[in-house]
């Protein structure tokens, strides 16, 4: 059985860049950057939805409360329907299921 090896140094997953590729990356113009702003702001405004669409953390003072992950199933027709119909909206595939969820029990209630 032969020994184990001597292991060699790794480099790190995520190495900061040298000084040389630093100085030939041009600096940023802030004058010309331009902020994307979210496509759903308005809409959500409109509709006062109180379900967290978005991706990420929610701003101070706009938290909705805990929420809990389901699983919904469903042939996979109704899937791609689903999925062309939330391309149509420009949303995503799970912001048109909360959608449809909501209207759904705004008409029931």
């Amino acid at each position: 059985m032969k020994k184990a090896t001597k292991k060699t140094k790794r480099a790190p997953k995520h190495p900061e860049p040298s000084k040389a590729s630093l100085k030939e990356m041009p600096e940023v113009d802030f004058e010309k950057a331009r902020v994307r702003r979210n496509p759903y702001a308005a809409r959500i405004a409109k509709e006062s939805i109180t379900v967290q669409v978005g991706r990420g953390r929610p701003r101070k003072l706009s938290e909705v409360g805990g929420t809990s992950p389901r699983s919904v199933r469903f042939p996979d027709e109704v899937w791609a329907m689903l999925e062309r119909e939330a391309k149509k909206k420009g949303i995503t595939l799970h912001a048109a299921l909360r959608e449809a969820i909501l209207s759904w029990l705004k008409q029931v209630a």
